[in-house]
């Protein structure tokens, strides 16, 4: 798992620019709850563009002729403090599994949402749109009972962590203060590209 470092670039890939992060647009439901997430990797944030298009467009955030190209990768250099309080799940594991769990459904695990709230800054592996049929199966207890070993480890097994890249959540302000916007690229000018 990557940490987070002085200087270090991070990528938000969505249909608009970001330049001003507010939480309150954030949603609850997602890896690790609410808070503005980021990537480190380049890639990662240029392939959810067409996602996040689509997804806008069927819930009528967007005009339906809104055209992907249009998306943009908005760009941020990460400038640590002292105060922040930053957990990093290291790898794909129950604990991760859990906390998503959680999030996605506050009927499960309540307790790991109660134990991470104090966090400024929560990273570990990304769980995308590809895994996202795996995790529902396992939340609606298709594999068995969420939190029973044998649901657990065929859930992991099935998500193959060693693929997924990283995101980190930026859940407080105190979080956001430590974001300086750099800039922003279309996703229809991606390969001229001074921030890959």
């Amino acid at each position: 798992m990557q940490k987070l470092t002085e200087g270090m670039l991070l990528y938000h890939g969505s249909y608009t620019e970001i330049s001003a992060i507010d939480l309150k647009y954030s949603k609850r439901t997602l890896d690790f709850g609410k808070g503005f997430y980021l990537t480190s990797s380049y890639e990662q944030a240029l392939n959810y563009i067409p996602s996040a298009v689509k997804k806008n467009i069927r819930w009528r955030k967007l005009p339906a002729d809104f055209k992907v190209e249009d998306g943009c990768i908005s760009v941020f250099r990460f400038h640590p403090t002292p105060e922040l309080l930053v957990h990093y799940f290291e790898t794909a594991d129950l604990d991760w599994l859990h906390f998503i769990s959680a999030n996605r459904d506050d009927s499960l695990f309540q307790s790991l949402l109660k134990e991470y709230s104090s966090y400024d800054i929560i990273g570990g592996k990304v769980a995308d749109d590809s895994t996202a049929a795996t995790l529902n199966s396992y939340i609606t207890g298709e594999y068995g009972n969420p939190g029973s070993e044998r649901a657990d480890n065929f859930t992991i097994s099935q998500l193959l962590p060693e693929r997924l890249t990283d995101q980190f959540c930026f859940r407080t302000e105190v979080s956001i203060g430590t974001l300086e916007f750099v800039g922003s690229e279309r996703y229809g000018d991606v390969y001229q590209s001074d921030f890959r």
